[in-house]
């Protein structure tokens, strides 16, 4: 295991606000070791969770908080007099102790209010100021000139953390869910299939359009039957495919490649089939969350992959809330992608169900707010619902409701690989 780089003698002076991912990237890429955090009255907790990821990934590094709770006197932030007055108190002092008064001062000058920035510019004798634009995934490296000039000393790439400590700074509890274990058992036989049923959809596949339409009249609309909460059901053919008839032998192709999964889930003869109920044993559930959606966020997370996205910058089913472990508090993000400064939010959907209008599952989308920062959201479909909207005659509304709240509707491969790259502005 390679050592991480030193940490470099320096004070790094960052201004606290509600987005704090610009000041942690260049924190990471300056490796100070010595970070001061200017926090306005409010923003202390958003201070502590900025601590907490940069002792993460700055093993060593020394944080100093400068908020009232630390010093003693309130920082409004939004008052130039105001702001001169606690630098001259506050930071100028601290910064001239000895254990950082001989080292370069350094000003993150991307956060905070321009009344705080002017305040911290013509407030101390900086050796060189930083600088993040936003859309930019550099950092600029200035030494200040008399008469209020800059030099261009740098253009330094933004190392980027991951999706989890983007999200950690903006909750107290960030934690990605264990993947179905169905992913670890059966790795390439899961996603080869994945791959069949994207395309088998998009080719509209007559057998596998009835199977799942099967499987949904079982779990989801019957859901409530008392008969069909089990750990595993019986049913007759005709009552499976409401239909007087047997199932073909293309469906039941679809059948022999889904019992490869999970093998004791799925069993069926001339007369009828066998599957997992309303109440499901934890391998059965696996196969039918797998089957219910978990196929698409697998065969979407791939396409990232095979398209070069690290998998250090792909988070897959994190959860972040306020409260741990309790679900009320909690919101899901699918795939949180960060790379290059920018963050991607993607909900995945295989299907709409029954009695919930297309407008939830945007709704769904833009509820999520900056639970994860500032994101640009998506939402993928698969083709079988992309199919069902165009045949109800919703999927233009749907799509002209989704770019009206700023979510991407995605419903291909390359839409997905298209939004992933494209930076914000």
């Amino acid at each position: 295991m390679t050592d991480s780089p030193a940490l470099q003698p320096m004070a790094y002076v960052c201004v606290v606000s509600g987005y704090n991912l610009p000041e942690l990237e260049s924190c990471l890429t300056r490796r100070p070791s010595d970070v001061l955090l200017v926090t306005s009255d409010g923003l202390r907790d958003a201070a502590r969770r900025l601590q907490q990821r940069l002792e993460k990934v700055l093993p060593g590094v020394q944080v100093h908080p400068l908020d009232q709770g630390s010093t003693g006197r309130p920082l409004g932030g939004d008052d130039v007099i105001e702001a001169q007055h606690w630098i001259d108190a506050v930071l100028r002092p601290r910064l001239l102790q000895p254990d950082l008064g001989d080292r370069p001062h350094i000003l993150n000058l991307t956060g905070g209010t321009k009344a705080m920035i002017a305040a911290l510019l013509d407030g101390h004798a900086w050796q060189q100021l930083d600088y993040k634009a936003i859309g930019q995934a550099e950092l600029q490296i200035l030494r200040p000139l008399p008469e209020q000039r800059f030099e261009l000393l740098e253009r330094r790439a933004l190392i980027d953390v991951g999706p989890l400590d983007v999200a950690a700074l903006h909750a107290d509890h960030v934690f990605a869910d264990p993947p179905n274990p169905i992913l670890l058992r059966h790795p390439q036989a899961s996603l080869e299939l994945a791959r069949a049923i994207w395309q088998a959809q998009a080719q509209t596949d007559a057998p596998l359009q009835r199977l799942f339409e099967s499987l949904e009249w079982v779990w989801v609309h019957r859901r409530d039957d008392s008969q069909l909460r089990r750990k595993q059901v019986r049913l007759d053919w005709s009552d499976f495919l409401r239909a007087d008839t047997s199932p073909t032998e293309e469906l039941q192709d679809w059948l022999r490649c889904l019992q490869k999964l999970e093998p004791k889930a799925l069993h069926w003869d001339a007369t009828g089939i066998e599957l997992p109920g309303n109440n499901p044993r934890k391998a059965h559930r696996d196969l039918r969350d797998w089957i219910s959606g978990i196929w698409l966020e697998q065969l979407a997370h791939h396409w990232l992959r095979e398209a070069g996205i690290p998998e250090t910058a792909i988070a897959r089913n994190l959860k972040s809330g306020n409260e741990q472990r309790q679900s009320a508090s909690q919101r899901e993000a699918d795939l949180l992608v960060h790379q290059r400064g920018n963050t991607h939010l993607v909900e995945i959907k295989a299907g709409l169900p029954p009695g919930h209008a297309p407008g939830e599952l945007e709704n769904q989308v833009s509820s999520l707010g900056s639970r994860f920062g500032r994101t640009r959201k998506a939402l993928l479909v698969s083709p079988q619902l992309r199919r069902q909207l165009q045949n109800q005659e919703r999927w233009e509304n749907f799509e002209l409701r989704c770019q009206a709240n700023d979510v991407r509707l995605l419903a291909s491969r390359e839409g997905l690989l298209d939004f992933i790259r494209r930076r914000s502005g």
